[in-house]
């Protein structure tokens, strides 16, 4: 009997946060994130930046 390992697939994400009220949002990884780069303008507070501060993977089940 031969058992196979099932090829594990990760989903990437993005956690975008403001430098000003700590607000964050999750969306999935595009191609040039990187850690620290700063996005737009934060909709919640309107005078903060948001900013990329997590990169990480998700199992997919």
């Amino acid at each position: 009997m031969i058992f196979r390992k099932k090829k594990e697939v990760l989903d990437s994400y993005s956690i975008e946060q403001c430098v000003s009220c700590n607000k964050t949002n999750k969306r999935k990884f595009k191609e040039g994130d990187f850690i620290f780069k700063t996005m737009e303008k934060c909709t919640s507070c309107a005078n903060g930046q948001m900013m990329i501060s997590k990169i990480f993977g998700e199992l997919v089940k």
